[in-house]
């Protein structure tokens, strides 16, 4: 299985419903038939550097998923390069061989790792701010 990274904009003044449908319906082609997920992030709506179909917002979505089957992943670009409701999209193939389940401690040992970081700098700014 290969491990893919994918990150879509999609409209900002989609409803939280149809966002559900829309990202639905993309994750089923993209790791339908076989593939894994191995983490999603949605980022929110952010400000885009530049107007993009007249929209100066978009909602943005990231994946980290496995898969094997490149027919999904075709459909899903052409899918995708059609729909008006998606600003952007990015599909890139970030390594040949992947371990799903090694994969995921590994993001899940970072995310720990980090959030203790944010946790220390956070207690160390409130004895800060006591004294």
């Amino acid at each position: 299985m290969r491990e893919y990274e994918f990150t879509c904009i999609l409209k900002s003044d989609l409803s939280e419903q149809d966002r559900k449908q829309l990202t639905d319906k993309y994750e089923a082609l993209l790791y339908g038939n076989g593939g894994q997920l191995i983490r999603k992030q949605d980022w929110g709506v952010k400000k885009l550097a530049y107007p993009i179909k007249k929209q100066f917002r978009g909602y943005y979505v990231n994946y980290s998923f496995a898969s094997s089957d490149r027919a999904g992943l075709a459909e899903c670009e052409r899918l995708m390069r059609i729909d008006n409701d998606v600003l952007r999209y990015l599909l890139i193939k970030v390594s040949e061989n992947v371990d799903v389940e090694a994969r995921k401690a590994i993001l899940k040992e970072k995310e720990e790792k980090a959030r203790k970081q944010v946790e220390a700098s956070i207690a160390s700014a409130n004895e800060e701010s006591e004294e």
